[in-house]
This record gives C-alpha cells, sequence and structure tokens, in this order.
C-alpha cells in the first residue's frame, strides 16, 4: 500500500512538473480567462493589508504576479532569500528597501529586482499606505538551483531603476529589467499614444504579462477582443499571438514582464 502511495505521488510530482514546464496557449481558450480586472473585493486580507495575486501559482509556467497593500505595521517580511528571483514596482508610497545588507528609500514607480539567493526585505516607513507590485519567477514545485546572474559583484545600483516621470517621458519602451543581466527574465516599461498600438510578434516563444499602469487598451487575439485599463492585467502564455490598442486620449503606459 505504502509503495502504490509513493508511486502516485512522483507521478503526480512529475505531471505537474511536466504541466509547468510545457503548457501553451490552447486557440479554444476565451480571451476573458486571461485577463484581471481588479476590485479590493478580490483582495485577501492579511494581518498588514491585503494581497491580491493577479497571476496565482499555476496559471503560467514560470511566474506569479501579486499586489500587496500594507497599512498597519512596517515590516512585511524579515530578511530572506530563496531560489527564486523576484521584482517589486512600487505602485504607491515609499518604501525602504534591503538588498544584502544595503538598504535605500523607493518611491512610487520605483522599480528593484532581488536576484536569486539575495537577501532582501520591504518595509513601510510611516503611516502610509504602500502598493506594490511583486514579480516573482517560480515553478509549481520548488526551485532546486538559483537562476544565474550576469554580474555576480552586482550592487544595489544595478537591480534598482528610479521613477523618470514615465508619462512625460519621450520613449515607447523602456528596458527596467534585462533579460541578460537576469537569465532570461525581462521587465519593460512601455508608452504607446492614442490609436497606436503594440504587438509581441516578435516574442511569440516566451509567456507575457501586461499590467497597466495608465489608460485603456483593447487586446485582440485572433478573433477575439477585451478591454482592460489601469489596475488590470493581461496574461498571454507562450505561442499567443496578441495586439494591444491605445484606444484612450491618454498615453498607454504598461509592464511587460517576460520569462523563459
Amino acid at each position: 500500500m505504502k509503495y502504490h502511495y509513493f508511486v502516485y505521488l512522483i507521478l503526480l510530482f512529475l505531471s505537474l512538473n511536466s504541466y509547468a514546464q510545457d503548457k501553451e496557449f490552447d486557440s479554444s481558450t476565451d480571451i476573458d480567462e486571461l485577463v484581471d480586472r481588479f476590485s479590493e473585493s478580490k483582495t485577501t486580507k492579511n494581518r498588514n493589508g491585503w494581497f491580491h495575486y493577479y497571476i496565482p501559482k499555476g496559471m503560467a509556467d514560470t511566474l506569479t504576479v501579486k499586489m500587496s497593500c500594507v497599512f498597519e505595521g512596517t515590516q512585511t517580511h524579515a530578511p530572506h532569500q530563496h531560489n527564486e528571483d523576484e521584482a517589486f514596482y512600487i505602485i504607491k508610497g515609499s518604501v525602504r528597501f534591503h538588498i544584502n545588507g544595503v538598504e535605500k528609500i523607493l518611491n512610487e514607480g520605483d522599480f528593484i529586482y532581488t536576484p536569486s539567493g539575495s537577501s532582501h526585505n520591504i518595509q513601510r516607513i510611516n503611516n502610509d499606505t504602500i502598493k506594490y507590485l511583486v514579480i516573482k519567477r517560480e515553478w509549481l514545485t520548488d526551485l532546486e538551483k538559483p537562476y544565474l546572474v550576469r554580474n555576480n559583484n552586482y550592487s544595489f545600483d544595478d537591480c534598482y531603476i528610479p521613477n523618470e516621470n514615465h508619462s512625460k517621458l519621450n520613449f515607447n519602451e523602456k528596458t527596467l529589467l534585462n533579460k541578460d543581466f537576469a537569465d532570461g527574465f525581462q521587465v519593460t516599461i512601455n508608452k504607446i499614444l492614442k490609436n497606436d498600438s503594440f504587438s509581441n510578434q516578435r516574442n511569440l516563444p516566451k509567456q507575457a504579462a501586461i499590467y497597466v499602469l495608465q489608460g485603456k487598451t483593447r487586446i485582440n487575439i485572433n478573433d477575439q477582443e477585451t478591454i482592460i485599463k489601469e489596475d488590470n492585467t493581461f496574461y498571454a502564455p507562450k505561442g499567443l499571438n496578441f495586439n494591444l490598442i491605445n484606444i484612450g486620449d491618454e498615453p498607454l503606459i504598461f509592464l511587460c514582464i517576460m520569462t523563459k
């Protein structure tokens, strides 16, 4: 009996691992299954505030995207480390961020990457509410080896991109996390003007997640379309060709997250 139970667990583990590595776009998928239209009623309360998974563990193969809101206490986690790497985008407020013994104050619109194995944590520094995205490269199963980092002697500043008032800058795409530095993990901030479009055709082998920071967009996949706006996300599995069109009057600004 014990032997059969053990074999069952092994088969379950292998199937989950295979699923995590091989899941690709199913053409029968309803586009709205790939969209999360955020509302605070969907959040999960905790002792410090709340959190919400836009992309929960298992929806994508190597990616989760979570929003955390803290309005009680200061420290959300003690300094810790793990094989998975993470990136943080500050949506609201100011935080104290720690990487490998170095601490700095981050503000709204700032971006920070924590490589595999780094010691890191984030703290609320006053009575103001803070909100931040946690973008984590994780599998259904525990990661046995850390992801590589291009520069083993990286500093805090190598991982940190400060906000430069993106809505006023003249840019189409700015890299926040370089895939060469982060072993295939990439985050860009993109801006498109009214009636302009963005396509992922050049990135078809990878999965992507879109998080809208400002504006409203129509998403097209195959013969389907839907509309998302600020604080909404769209997940594009591997093999999915999608197109975004800015249908608002203001610039559409969004994060594009890709993992290999």
